[in-house]
């Protein structure tokens, strides 16, 4: 083997192993991984749980998808978001934010709020089977 072929062998692997890290790195995010801002703050894109009623208390955001709110915490209060949800906002761009009160998809749910862009519902003091645990867009 030649000292040309080896140096090119070599070239390829470091530039295909550089290529591979740098898309996972750089790569375009899934939804579900989009938000990097959990800040207390209902910004264009996401969708939003409030606990207590809107703008009352702290304030869940997320851009993605979340089937399982149980180990979710908003931010500025340390709560769980599951079963302390009071209100809810969509302030995503084209799509549906689907609400459910179980885990996993909305229909595992026996309650589901769906809200068009830019809706707001307020689903405080409402029965338990109100309560939120599952987030997910309907585009």
């Amino acid at each position: 083997m030649s000292m040309v072929s080896s140096g090119v062998r070599w070239t390829r692997a470091v530039a295909a192993t550089g290529f591979v890290s740098g898309a996972i790195l750089f790569g375009v995010a899934s939804p579900a991984l989009a938000n990097t801002n959990f800040n207390n703050d209902c910004e264009l894109s996401e969708a939003c749980i409030w606990e207590g009623d809107i703008f009352e208390h702290a304030v869940w955001d997320y851009e993605g998808t979340d089937t399982n709110l149980t180990n979710n915490y908003y931010p500025s209060t340390g709560d769980k978001v599951d079963n302390n949800s009071g209100g809810l906002q969509n302030h995503g761009r084209s799509c549906v934010a689907v609400f459910g009160n179980n885990t996993g998809s909305p229909s595992r749910s026996t309650r589901v709020f769906r809200l068009a862009v830019g809706a707001t519902k307020s689903i405080q003091n409402t029965s338990d089977e109100d309560t939120v645990s599952s987030m997910s867009w309907s585009c």
